[in-house]
């Protein structure tokens, strides 16, 4: 990404994660029952839209956060809700550090070269899914993003992608019907299809023979990662 582009996104990341820190801690704090599961589902968005922007250290504390929530959901006890506030709390830290030290991380953006492929990006958070569009935008790729199955199929009709980049992990989404709906979409046509996900890559592999996608990349990659991929990928389809 040019430099203009990373601080607007990261700006906007930043801005968003603590919205959903502050709704984190006030689920903590509430008498009621504390729902850690939707809660640790929540910060899960995060660590994936900090892995693709690069931010390895709040992808960690997000990881850390997440477990700790979902620890609390399985048991809501004193000692999980002080522990799941800790980790809030390191979190809200981590992006005033990134903050505070943006001047020293700004610079000129270094692009790969241009391909003009058309590709579709589908991800349950638009924030992700356009953080990677833009970066696939900065390199030459013509870039559709959808989060339902609906808009996939639209998008197939109208823009005719060439390689599919998908989240594994969409609610009320399977990968293996998306694949298989993208391909009879594409009506024969040479195509790609480039998993990402917080999974392991054991669990990537795995899912990558059960869709018959082409390649996988996990998510705490980053971005450059993803578009390098489908750059390869996309040089094969058109040989």
């Amino acid at each position: 990404m040019s430099t203009s582009a990373n601080k607007e996104f990261l700006t906007r990341f930043i801005a968003s994660t603590k919205r959903r820190l502050e709704r984190a801690q006030k689920v903590i704090d509430s008498p009621e029952h504390a729902d850690g599961r939707a809660l640790g589902m929540d910060i899960h968005l995060i660590w994936g839209e900090a892995a693709m922007l690069d931010l390895p250290q709040i992808a960690q504390l997000a990881r850390e956060a997440e477990a700790a929530a979902r620890r609390l959901g399985a048991q809501d006890t004193a000692e999980a809700r002080i522990a799941c506030a800790a980790a809030i709390r390191a979190m809200r830290e981590g992006l005033e550090f990134e903050e505070a030290r943006w001047p020293e991380q700004a610079g000129p953006g270094h692009g790969i070269e241009g391909h003009p492929c058309r590709v579709l990006v589908v991800d349950d958070s638009p924030f992700a899914a356009q953080a990677l569009s833009h970066v696939f935008e900065r390199n030459g790729f013509e870039v559709r993003t959808a989060t339902a199955l609906a808009e996939v199929l639209d998008v197939c009709a109208t823009f005719g992608p060439s390689i599919l980049v998908t989240d594994v992990h969409i609610p009320a989404l399977d990968v293996s019907e998306l694949c298989d709906r993208f391909r009879a979409a594409m009506q024969g046509r040479r195509i790609g299809i480039v998993l990402v996900s917080a999974r392991s890559d054991a669990e990537l592999q795995s899912c990558l023979h059960a869709t018959g996608a082409d390649d996988f990349v996990p998510k705490c990659a980053g971005t450059r990662a993803v578009v390098s991929r489908v750059l390869a990928l996309s040089k094969d389809i058109s040989t």
